[in-house]
């Protein structure tokens, strides 16, 4: 999954990049990042450096809003999300919005 960052981000190597690469996480991954910490944050973190192929510096670099696009990216990922589902379930919300218990506007009068 290609990630595009709102505001590129300058890697320790010294290069600057304006786009990154999510791949599909393992469970070998889940695994790793808990060995590397107990602590939830410092496990998100290593995660995110080991599936974008960054360092768990260059991470904690990311702007903010960029931090929060590879988040919802990767809860997406492994919710399997896709925008036509969202918009499937929202077009769904919408036309069920006027009924109660699953009965028509009419019914609830």
């Amino acid at each position: 999954m290609i990630i595009s960052l709102k505001h590129p981000l300058k890697l320790a190597t010294g290069e600057t990049v304006s786009t990154l690469t999510l791949r599909r996480g393992k469970r070998k991954d889940m695994a790793a990042a808990a060995k590397y910490s107990s602590d939830a944050g410092e496990q998100e973190d290593f995660l995110f450096a080991r599936l974008t192929g960054l360092t768990i510096e260059d991470i904690g670099e990311l702007d903010l809003a960029d931090a929060r696009q590879l988040a919802d990216s990767f809860r997406d990922m492994v919710e399997e999300r896709h925008a036509e589902i969202d918009a499937s379930a929202a077009a769904s919300d919408v036309e069920h919005a006027g009924r109660v218990d699953g009965f028509g506007a009419a019914a609830a009068r």
